[in-house]
């Protein structure tokens, strides 16, 4: 399995408004949410948190939306990497 180490997933840091936070299977929901074609940043922030809980991590409702930020700003770099490479 790519991205983990002895069957379990690494945890990507990403910066969500004033702190560092550990987030399990990131890569993977990012392939799964551009593979999906979304293009509305408001349906993938939604969509990118979902997955993210899916995984296992927990996000109080309070820093929700710091995290959707935080995660749509990752995607983006994510979506525009893979389209660079297929150029």
């Amino acid at each position: 399995m790519p991205g983990s180490c002895c069957g379990r997933p690494i945890a990507t840091i990403v910066k969500v408004g004033d702190f560092d936070a550990g987030i399990i299977g990131l890569e993977e929901t990012f392939r799964n949410v551009y593979r999906s074609g979304l293009t509305d940043p408001e349906e993938i922030k939604s969509e990118l948190l979902l997955l993210v809980k899916e995984f296992g991590n927990y996000i109080t409702p309070a820093t929700e939306s710091k995290y959707k930020e935080a995660f749509l700003r990752e995607y983006k770099k994510y979506a525009a990497m893979i389209e660079h490479q297929a150029k």
